[in-house]
């Protein structure tokens, strides 16, 4: 018996979904892969260059260079907003493969209601499309968050996700009333909007946190993430009121924090996205569609990034790993 069992064949390897042998050809990687690239083009030429270049003189060479950026702004626009989608998509296909039939269903009906949101004279939709949305975030991030990952990260996933429902909350309720067209409102909207915008600032330090648990502190990480964060000092020092609305268009804040808060937040969220870029778990491309995605989700595109970014930051179903953390179904 010994002697067989010592001259048999090993057994064939089975690739396990996720790795490069197994995946080379998955679209829902070569999405996830892809998109935070396409997504920080367009968070740049389209949101930040395209808005200030308003205020700036589009004269001479300058007015070439300005219709140029824009046209590219356009074009990473539409295509990340393809790819988001399709990113959804997918990951509910695989929620439903893996045996997550509540995940698989709540996102595929939220792709669903955004394109039926699309059709003329659909408008009634959209608070369908924003349960959807917040449902589809928590079954994302649930798993995660009551795991065996370090406690740190799972704080900053509950958090960005706690900033999601307020920030939905009070969306839908801004919905409502347009709707109902009426002066009233439900109770709490400001107080959810205030609540959620010091959530966001809190996840960037939970985030850095996390990262310096994991990694350790990387000065070359914290050099770097230093520049954003003095831009965005400087930029109010230089001009508050342009510098707030253009946040506001950005990012959905709000500002009402001391500024130099949100330059800490910027300067720790950005160090850990440094650090962890390139460590193959993804995480530093959800936080850049975390960023992208902003606090305030009023369109269906900053939804649909919010939800990819949230599959990347728990893990399961972005990442590809054969196991599922609780299979929330």
């Amino acid at each position: 018996m010994i002697v067989q069992e010592r001259t048999r064949p090993p057994p064939r390897a089975v690739p396990v979904e996720g790795s490069r042998s197994g995946s080379a050809g998955d679209p829902l990687r070569v999405i996830l892969s892809v998109l935070p690239i396409v997504v920080v083009i367009e968070l740049v030429l389209m949101r930040t260059f395209y808005r200030v270049g308003i205020f700036i003189p589009r004269d001479g060479a300058f007015g070439t260079l300005y219709s140029a950026l824009t046209v590219i702004g356009s074009f990473a626009f539409n295509l990340s907003s393809v790819l988001a989608f399709a990113g959804v998509g997918l990951l509910g296909l695989r929620a439903l493969h893996r045996g997550r039939g509540a995940t698989g269903v709540v996102l595929l009906a939220f792709v669903a209601g955004c394109l039926v949101a699309a059709l003329p004279g659909a408008s009634g939709t959209g608070p369908a499309v924003r349960v959807a949305f917040a449902t589809g975030a928590v079954l994302l991030a649930w798993p995660f968050v009551r795991g065996p990952a370090p406690p740190w990260e799972r704080l900053a996933v509950a958090a960005s996700t706690t900033a999601v429902l307020l920030s939905s909350y009070a969306g839908g309720a801004g919905d409502a009333r347009r709707m109902a067209a009426t002066a009233g409102g439900a109770p709490g909207v400001v107080g959810a909007q205030l609540v959620g915008e010091a959530l966001v600032v809190a996840a960037s330090l939970l985030f850095f946190a996390a990262w310096a648990r994991e990694r350790g502190v990387r000065p070359r990480a914290l050099a770097l993430a230093a520049f954003p964060a003095a831009a965005l000092l400087v930029a109010w020092w230089a001009n508050g009121a342009i510098t707030g609305i253009l946040v506001l268009w950005t990012a959905g804040l709000r500002l009402y924090l001391p500024v130099w808060l949100y330059g800490v937040a910027l300067w720790a969220f950005a160090a850990a996205a440094l650090g962890w870029l390139g460590d193959g778990s993804r995480r530093a491309g959800g936080m850049v569609l975390l960023l992208a995605a902003g606090f305030l989700l009023e369109s269906t595109y900053a939804q649909a990034l919010m939800l990819v970014a949230l599959s990347l930051l728990a893990g399961g179903l972005a990442a590809g790993r054969a196991e599922d953390e609780g299979r929330a179904s």
